[in-house]
């Protein structure tokens, strides 16, 4: 049996968080759970343009359906397992097609960050987020981004930093992390950038959920 011919994992419907949420009316903006209904639709915006590509560290292009097989599965293995949704497909209606993507990780709690006063590890989410380019400059990354933070990983998930980086000459993807209450820490970083084969400069973000966590900033040389 190849990988095409395998049942892909399902996603677990009692996952929490999945939604659908309404981020905003006018233009309307609702936030659901992936689905792998939602491939053909990812393959085609992905492939209008090299924006995305160019502003991501992960997305390839050209972009196959079995990229997008490969993503959504092993999201749901993740999420299956932690019992929470993780990535959202940005939409204008509740079930309507895709028009852009969120998703969350975390950092690993291994003793390499921790508390300044209590030594416990710090839980540290970290966000990304794509829009089409038929829907940019209409507010869908910031407010994607906006409920990622505050909703989900702070208020949901219990995270004290959370955090996100963006290449340096990419305006509009930092105008989104400051719009989500984050500030830059590290100003210049250079990253080797693997789909691209070359080394590019980033900027780290991070936001706090209260003052006790502000001497802890990211840090590229053990921070992933």
């Amino acid at each position: 049996m190849t990988q095409e011919d395998k049942a892909p994992t399902p996603r677990n419907r009692d996952n929490k968080c999945s939604g659908p949420f309404l981020l905003n009316e006018a233009p309307p903006h609702y936030l659901s759970a992936v689905e792998y209904t939602d491939i053909p639709e990812m393959v085609r915006v992905l492939n209008l343009d090299k924006d995305i590509y160019n502003g991501t560290a992960s997305f390839q292009y050209p972009y196959l359906e079995s990229h997008g097989r490969t993503r959504i599965e092993n999201t749901f293995v993740g999420d299956n397992a932690s019992g929470y949704t993780s990535c959202w497909a940005m939409r204008t209606s509740p079930e309507g097609p895709m028009i852009g993507w969120i998703h969350t990780h975390f950092l690993p709690e291994d003793g390499t960050r921790v508390h300044p006063a209590t030594g416990r590890d710090l839980k540290i989410g970290v966000i990304g987020y794509w829009v089409s380019p038929e829907c940019v400059g209409k507010g869908y990354a910031s407010r994607s981004a906006r409920f990622a933070v505050q909703e989900y990983l702070f208020k949901e998930r219990g995270c004290d930093i959370v955090r996100a980086e963006a290449y340096t000459h990419n305006e509009p993807s930092r105008k989104v992390l400051e719009a989500a209450g984050m500030s830059c820490e590290v100003e210049e970083w250079t990253a080797f950038i693997p789909k691209l084969q070359k080394d590019m400069i980033i900027c780290c973000y991070a936001v706090h959920r209260d003052e006790s966590t502000k001497s802890v900033v990211t840090d590229k040389t053990k921070d992933p």
